[in-house]
């Protein structure tokens, strides 16, 4: 059902579209490019695309359910903050670009992320893009793409994440194991840390770079936030094409 909603469901206009969005800095000339991989991108058998969409149903404040997805309410999913990959911004300059939730716009190929090796997650048109929280990992902080550093380099940490696949059987032993359909953070160690959705509600960070984002009442932020093996706004699902 949930492909089906992703397939067919609302389509709502942006405004961070090409012409009205600030590049400002602009990127390296590889950006585009996955030759910096320890892989071949083509041959990965283990490489996949995919949307990422949240369980949270702004409409009702809970959890999405069989029945909503039938009342067609509408569905979001990650995407960036610009419209169009001739936007990406050079990765330093303090003009971060967000990752937001979005509702589905087909066609538009800055939804599409990559399963990857060393618990990256991966722009499929940037390959030089991951998913990132700056610095050390705080409970507010927000969820950006920056430049994918080697796999192995000192500083990679911030970049690793963990989706907690929610099929039987997951390794009980772990103890992120509990947060299904999350995606957590390890490299916080004092506390379990998770992605979560912000809602209509909350006021938009505005730190460091995002004091640049260009947001819509369809477009919110997503936050490092504490775990909660319960709270919607921390699932999500991951819709594989």
């Amino acid at each position: 059902m949930i492909l089906l909603m992703l397939l067919f469901g609302a389509v709502y206009s942006f405004t961070s579209a090409v012409g009205s969005y600030n590049v400002k800095y602009y990127p390296e000339s590889n950006v585009y490019t996955a030759s910096n991989e320890n892989y071949n991108r083509l041959k990965c058998t283990t490489c996949c695309r995919v949307l990422f969409a949240s369980e949270y149903n702004y409409a009702k404040n809970a959890k999405f359910t069989d029945a909503d997805d039938i009342k067609d309410y509408t569905r979001f999913v990650m995407d960036n903050e610009f419209d169009d990959r001739s936007l990406v911004r050079a990765y330093e300059g303090g003009w971060e670009q967000n990752i937001l939730l979005r509702p589905l716009k087909p066609g538009n190929e800055l939804q599409f992320w990559e399963f990857a090796p060393y618990k990256m997650y991966i722009s499929f048109p940037i390959p030089r893009r991951v998913h990132d929280i700056r610095g050390t990992a705080d409970p507010g902080n927000t969820l950006i793409i920056w430049n994918k550093k080697p796999p192995l380099a000192e500083g990679t940490k911030n970049q690793r994440f963990v989706y907690v696949h929610p099929y039987n059987g997951y390794p009980s032993n772990e103890k992120y194991s509990i947060y299904k359909q999350h995606f957590y953070i390890p490299f916080q160690t004092a506390y379990s840390l998770c992605y979560q959705t912000k809602t209509g509600g909350e006021t938009r960070s505005t730190w460091d770079g995002n004091r640049n984002l260009q947001t819509t009442t369809t477009s919110y932020q997503i936050k490092a936030e504490r775990c909660s093996p319960t709270d919607p706004k921390q699932m999500f699902v991951p819709v594989f094409a």
